[in-house]
């Protein structure tokens, strides 16, 4: 059977409308092909949840999806998590913070399979009370090579953790692309910390207590990463987990 995978997107307003033009014409619902892509090749069928004003709407999909993928982006609002605005946030378009806010408090409260991705790991740390480094220190390591290359680096996971058992060992190269960071002091009310970078930065999140959940949230994007074999390890343990889920 193939599991309904949910995938969040982002909402693009078209700031080139002229006098006359349909309102809202090219106004665009996005979401990077990679991680519909590595859903279909992990054989989850991708579910795209577009950010929609009016909430409710997102119920009905929410009721079909065996597991979901928070996707990254642009930066969540510090009032979130009730702090000023850092001068190097870019906030991501407003319906899609208050769409992704929606479906992340039901899905987390749900037992749904979770995959958190980059901005994805951030937005499960806000909506589960926690803060963000709204600009991490050591951006040479962790933010791209340039507009289309990632960075990339080691990371140590650890033992006994739901990564561990899925990669079978302490340390992995990741790519890297983000600014922001989960806080160390903040991750958040019933997350634990189960991979961190050589300089401190939280490279995942997990449950406290999994209870046979499937929850992780990583900081990397294994969906773009070149190194096949991880991407195939990390996707098809999620997408089996949703294939096991109930609905």
């Amino acid at each position: 059977m193939q599991p309904i995978i949910g995938i969040n997107m982002s909402y693009g307003a078209y700031e080139g409308h002229k006098p006359g033009d349909v309102p809202r014409f090219r106004d665009a619902y996005k979401v990077y092909i990679s991680y519909a892509d590595a859903v279909r090749e992990s054989g989850g069928i991708a579910l795209l949840l577009p950010p929609f004003k009016d909430l409710s709407s997102l119920d009905s999909y929410l009721g079909m999806v065996q597991g979901f993928v928070f996707t990254g982006g642009d930066d969540y609002p510090s009032s979130l998590y009730n702090e000023e605005k850092h001068p190097k946030t870019k906030i991501i378009h407003r319906r899609r913070v208050d769409a992704d806010i929606y479906i992340a408090r039901k899905i987390l409260s749900s037992r749904k399979p979770v995959l958190g991705i980059c901005g994805g790991i951030q937005l499960i740390t806000i909506v589960s009370g926690g803060k963000l480094i709204q600009n991490i220190e050591n951006l040479s390591m962790h933010n791209k090579k340039s507009r289309i290359v990632d960075n990339a680096h080691k990371i140590t996971i650890k033992k006994g953790s739901l990564l561990y058992s899925i990669f079978g060992t302490a340390e992995i190269e990741v790519n890297s692309a983000h600014h922001q960071a989960v806080d160390v002091e903040h991750p958040g009310d019933h997350l634990r910390v189960t991979a961190t970078a050589p300089d401190g930065i939280i490279e995942a999140l997990e449950l406290d207590d999994q209870e046979e959940r499937y929850f992780l949230a990583v900081q990397w994007h294994p969906e773009r990463i070149k190194d096949k074999q991880h991407r195939k390890l990390l996707f098809n343990s999620f997408v089996d987990a949703a294939r096991s889920f109930p609905l």
